[in-house]
Parts: C-alpha cells; structure tokens; sequence
C-alpha cells in the first residue's frame, strides 16, 4: 500500500534515524570503554598485589626457617658440648647420633632456607613489570575518561540537535501517513525504513510483487508486506 508521503521525506527521516541511533550509540560506548579500562587496571592491581603478598607469604617462611635453624643451632652446640662431658659410652653414643641427626636436618633446612631466598629474588624480579602494568592501565583510564568527557559534550548536543530536526521533520508528515510511520518506528526504531534494492526490501531482503516495484519506482513510498518497514526508492529512481 503506498503512503501519502514524499520518497525525499521518508529518505531524509530514514537518515536522521540511522544518525541518531549512531550519535547514542558513540554516547553509550564511552562509559562502556571506561569500565572495560576500570576493569583492565582493577586485573592489573590485584595480579600486582598478588604477587606482592606471596613475596611476603614466602620471606615469612624463610624467617621461620631462619629461626628453626637458630634453634637448631643451639641443639647442636648444646649436644656437642653434653657429649664432651658424657660419663657413658651410651650417652656418648645417644648423644652422638641425636648431633649426627640434628646436623643432617641442618644441611637439608639450609638448602630450604637458599630455595627460599631464592624464590623470594624471582618474586620480587616480576614486582617492576606488574607496577608498569599497573601504571600503564591507570593511565589509560584517565586518559581514556578525559576523552570520552570531552565527546560527550559535543555528542551531546549533536544529539539534541539532530533529535530536535527530526522532530520537525515527523511533525510535517500527512496525518493519514503519520500514524503507519510511528506505528513501525516504535517498532523497529531506526530500522523502520529501508532502501528498495533491485526488486527486494532493502531490509528483509524478500523480493517484491511487480507493482509494489512499479509504484516505488514512480517514487511512491510503500510498507513492505513481509517485514513492515517504510519501503523508499534510491534518489533519482
């Protein structure tokens, strides 16, 4: 069915559609990008800080190794100097391996203590490269809302501009064509219209009866059977 309504005023209302849908969009993507830049340095933060408590977790094991080989130490020189004074070959010899034992335990808490200190060197090797991490990601969050503060001003009022166009523009259509349009604009919202191609909606893509062709080829404006969208022709058609 053909509307009371020009191919020219469909096509400029189809364009300020499809502007302002693009304007909202750009306006919806910046605080998108500013939580994904959140999000990246809030990773970054907490992997840094990970890392920073795990050099912690492992020097206060190396500390209690430390002070159970002070301990030990002390068991050591204490058995020593008990065996120097043994009166028996039997408390020499209790004394004697319980010094053996304490002094393997030593050489293998030793080696515990070095893997330790050494773990704690490799942890703190991977510190520098986190905090630039960190560092980078805080700055590309500030960076990145001082952008996206300064577009949304001037999007802003691109938007209200434009909205306030096609206001005008809607409020100058037939009445008998006004109420098909806003019906299949609440709808569809900036999909609502399409450009015929060829012989098929422009939307749905579904080939056209012949004289649906002949009347928008005339530069009549139609409603697609099979989607509903305000049909147009191309300009010049």
């Amino acid at each position: 069915m053909a509307l009371a309504v020009t191919a020219d005023a469909v096509r400029t209302l189809h364009r300020m559609h499809r502007q302002l849908e693009d304007l909202r969009g750009r306006l919806a993507a910046g605080p998108r990008l500013v939580d994904a830049r959140s999000r990246a340095l809030d990773a970054a933060t907490a992997k840094l800080s990970e890392r920073q408590e795990e050099v912690k977790r492992t020097r206060v094991i190396g500390d209690q190794k430390q002070l159970q080989l002070r301990s030990l130490d002390a068991r050591i020189k204490d058995c020593e100097s008990k065996r120097n004074g043994a009166k028996t070959n039997r408390e020499y010899q209790l004394l004697g391996e319980q010094f053996q034992a304490d002094t393997e335990a030593k050489g293998v808490l030793e080696d515990e203590i070095l893997e330790v200190l050494e773990r704690v060197d490799l942890l703190r090797a991977e510190l520098p490269p986190l905090e630039a991490e960190v560092e980078a990601a805080r700055k590309a969050l500030e960076a990145t809302k001082q952008q996206v503060a300064g577009e949304k001003a001037r999007l802003d009022t691109e938007v209200a501009r434009v909205a306030a166009d096609l206001a005008r523009a809607e409020g100058e259509l037939p009445a008998d064509s006004s109420e098909a349009y806003r019906r299949v604009v609440k709808s569809k919202g900036a999909d609502a219209m399409a450009l015929l191609e060829g012989e098929s909606c422009g939307g749905c893509f579904q080939r056209l009866p012949a004289n649906s062709v002949a009347e928008l080829s005339g530069g009549q404006v139609i409603t697609c059977r099979s989607c509903g969208r305000l049909l147009y022709p191309a300009a010049g058609d």
